[in-house]
């Protein structure tokens, strides 16, 4: 049996996290002044998550800039801890309100930046969660990706694909400005929607993506694409879309050439890092302890270089 102190001390990269839920509960609720009930708990799906802990507790708690600061903030100690030297966390656009408007937005992102520059390559993810209403977006996301700032853009929520056409340009243009494309695809979809993301967004990676493991092909184009798939375990086993970590499919698409990275989602959700994670994917015989190191190494290695 190995334990998430065999990782540690790696240096690890996270490249899907949330930074708004990205830290441990009990600093979340230091912060808040309030318990979530019966919480942390398994999730009944996405509406259970949505109805019964993000509508009635965390949404309403961030009502300011200093809200968004101090939540964002949070997440990126707690990933700092954890010997995370890259962070790809997301912001949701949405916080453009609680920031007071466009500039203070991007104001706050550049400020994290910098404040933790010295222990953490912080890269900026721009959340775009589908309850955003796209007169929102319109008017937000190109400033917003036109200042520089964000690394890459992240489309997530529900996993439905007759709303794509409306993000086409959004991605076209943050691919002419050089910024990576991401998006939620397969904790939940098929595996042909993953392929159907992907070569509709011209997408980099896929947060999730691991129903892609019920079709080769699909499997096959992954792997022929250089598509990464940021994975959660965590996530995917909280959330009811895998049974348990022996069950889980990505020694299956590791094996199919796909690249594959370890990343936490929601810490607050899911209360596993990316070494907790770790040891317990060893613990499951999916993989040695010298082949999840070697993950980490690969993905620090590539998040670190094309920075």
């Amino acid at each position: 049996m190995v334990s998430a102190e065999d990782f540690i001390q790696c240096p690890k990269s996270d490249a899907h996290s949330h930074l708004n839920l990205g830290m441990r509960y009990a600093a979340y609720v230091k912060w808040a002044g309030f318990y979530i009930p019966d919480f942390p708990r398994k999730l009944n799906g996405p509406d259970d998550l949505r109805s019964n802990i993000i509508i009635p507790y965390t949404q309403p708690r961030i009502k300011t800039y200093s809200d968004v600061e101090s939540v964002c903030a949070m997440a990126i100690q707690d990933a700092i801890a954890d010997n995370i030297k890259v962070l790809e966390g997301s912001i949701d656009v949405q916080f453009v309100d609680q920031c007071g408007g466009i500039d203070n937005f991007i104001t706050l992102t550049k400020n994290l930046v910098e404040q933790f520059k010295d222990r953490i390559m912080f890269r900026p993810d721009l959340g775009l969660g589908r309850t955003c209403s796209q007169e929102k977006m319109q008017q937000c996301v190109e400033p917003v990706l036109r200042s520089g700032v964000f690394k890459a853009i992240d489309i997530y929520g529900s996993e439905v694909e007759d709303s794509l056409d409306f993000f086409v340009p959004v991605y076209r243009l943050a691919e002419q400005l050089g910024i990576k494309k991401k998006a939620h695809a397969g904790e939940f979809g098929s595996a042909r929607s993953v392929q159907l993301f992907v070569e509709k967004l011209n997408l980099d990676e896929i947060q999730h993506g691991i129903s892609a493991a019920q079709d080769k092909t699909v499997l096959d184009f992954l792997a022929a694409h250089d598509i990464v798939c940021n994975v959660c375990p965590e996530s995917n086993i909280v959330m009811g879309s895998v049974a348990s970590y022996k069950e889980h499919p990505i020694r299956k698409m590791v094996d199919a050439g796909v690249r594959v990275s370890i990343s936490t989602g929601n810490l607050l959700l899911f209360n596993k890092n990316v070494s907790e994670q770790c040891a317990d994917l060893v613990n499951a015989g999916l993989f040695t302890a010298e082949e999840v190191k070697t993950l980490l190494r690969q993905n620090y290695e590539r998040l670190y270089k094309s920075a």
